[in-house]
């Protein structure tokens, strides 16, 4: 059976071992799913009004 420091120090290392969903980089400590540079690309894709991408602008 693991000591506590044993346990603390496995799930430490599984911690830094978990990769970006998006593209398998090694994630940063303040980083769960995914890195930053996938997160921003994701927002731009799911941007349905076009906001972001201030697309079909119309004048009124």
């Amino acid at each position: 059976m693991l000591s506590p420091i044993q346990t603390h120090a496995y799930e430490q290392q599984s911690i830094a071992r978990a990769l970006c969903a998006g593209c398998s980089k090694q994630l940063e400590p303040d980083e769960t799913y995914a890195c930053g540079e996938c997160i921003n690309e994701w927002l731009v894709y799911r941007d349905p009004n076009g906001d972001i991408a201030n697309d079909d602008i119309q004048e009124q």
